[in-house]
């Protein structure tokens, strides 16, 4: 039996590797891409799942790399057939006319143009096999907005319908395309709200608690397996309620 191969963007990051490692306890080989800090736990999953895991270097801003690297993984594993968008960086807390142009384009290039590139650079794959599943991480900042990062929530937007567009694009080669939009997890990413933010956001949460990665882990499996086959160009909210 050829087990089935996931690709990971961001795998290094924390709610990447909850995602990793929600695939690798189901069987699922793992293509795992990371930019500046490189993936420590790759020999420790082989071993424990019995399953081929490979990292791969990655700058989202750089078109051809993004092309090489996925021409390298899909020459690496037998049947590659899932994606995961999970890489992508916030925004400083800045009004944006205080931005520097390099850095609304920094967010852009990597949250939104990387994202729909590593899709074009999978679907000829994915096509020529009628089938394959895409997952988009999104924010739950894409529908509300936010003083301070209005170019993180646009560039998360974007993804919204990019994902609803696709879906209808690749639809009838089997091709599932949806989006999740985490609210607050409990993250490094968020290390810079301090103990009061973070109670506020718990009290205004009906679940009366911050997300984790095990939380956005499950529903991108979900979305990932044959349970979810009739499910498409669908944005699905992790985010305790806080937004209804």
């Amino acid at each position: 039996m050829i087990k089935k191969t996931v690709i990971i963007t961001g795998a290094s990051g924390e709610i990447g590797k909850k995602i990793a490692l929600k695939f690798a306890e189901n069987g699922y080989n793992l293509a795992l891409i990371y930019n500046s800090n490189p993936i420590l736990y790759c020999e420790e999953f082989e071993k424990i799942f019995n399953i081929k895991v490979k990292s791969y270097k990655l700058n989202l801003e750089e078109t051809a790399e993004i092309k090489n690297v996925f021409n390298t993984i899909i020459n690496d594993f037998n049947y590659v057939t899932t994606l995961i968008n999970c890489a992508g960086i916030s925004q400083k807390q800045k009004l944006v006319f205080e931005m520097e142009s390099n850095e609304i384009e920094k967010i852009i290039d990597i949250n939104l143009i990387g994202t729909i590139l590593c899709c074009k650079e999978i679907l000829p794959h994915f096509i020529k096999n009628k089938f394959g599943k895409i997952v988009n991480i999104s924010s739950f900042l894409a529908n509300y907005g936010c003083s301070c990062e209005s170019v993180y929530s646009a560039s998360k937007s974007a993804i919204n319908t990019f994902t609803k567009s696709l879906a209808l694009e690749v639809g009838n080669f089997n091709i599932n395309v949806n989006c999740v939009s985490p609210g607050f997890i409990d993250t490094k990413m968020n290390n810079n709200l301090s103990f009061e933010e973070k109670e506020d956001i718990k009290n205004n949460t009906p679940l009366q608690r911050l997300g984790n990665g095990n939380d956005i882990a499950n529903i991108v499996y979900f979305l990932s397996s044959d349970e979810a086959s009739f499910i498409t160009g669908q944005n699905i909210s992790v985010d305790g309620g806080l937004i209804l």
